[in-house]
């Protein structure tokens, strides 16, 4: 696991397939990320890590917030203030493989190491201050990870969805 900035590739022009390919997500989910304007095409590749938070985040319903889940729903500010967080974080020179993104009800933490995420998550020492997040619900999403996974992954991800007619010609010629 490397402990410094992560190298990104260049940048790529993504087709809505293969940042959904490379999300592991239906194609689905990155043409509704482009309707509400979480994307915008052409898609790149912090586009896939943003698609991947977008899918938790759109499916999330706090504990103390219900909503019902058959109603058309807006991005609400923490979804995309987290959003946001996510794609900053792609080309961000802290980011490391231990980067972590906490998504709270009222606020959105990026914690690049585990002695940030010991801060964050752990009082002091005596016990005697709390931690940022006592007593709170925090949604913990390993972005560097995926961050990090992300340039092995699009080299194996087609750059584009083949075109319809030549698919429909090739399968004609068999």
């Amino acid at each position: 696991m490397e402990y410094g900035s992560l190298s990104m590739p260049p940048r790529v022009v993504l087709s809505a397939n293969a940042v959904a390919v490379a999300a592991g997500v239906s194609k689905n989910w990155v043409y509704r990320a482009i309707d509400i304007g979480v994307l915008s095409e052409p898609c790149f590749a912090a586009d896939v890590i943003v698609v991947k938070v977008y899918r938790v985040l759109s499916q999330f319903v706090w504990p103390d917030k219900p909503r019902q889940r058959s109603v058309k729903h807006d991005l609400d500010t923490w979804q995309i203030a987290a959003l946001n967080a996510a794609r900053d974080a792609v080309t961000d020179q802290r980011t490391t493989a231990e980067t972590t993104l906490y998504v709270l009800p009222n606020a959105v933490h990026v914690v690049n190491s585990r002695l940030e995420r010991a801060q964050l998550e752990a009082s002091d020492p005596a016990g005697e201050e709390p931690a940022p997040l006592d007593a709170q619900m925090a949604l913990r999403m390993p972005i560097g990870r995926w961050i990090d996974e992300l340039p092995s992954v699009l080299a194996k991800t087609p750059k584009s969805a083949p075109r319809r007619g030549a698919a429909a010609r090739r399968g004609a010629s068999r």
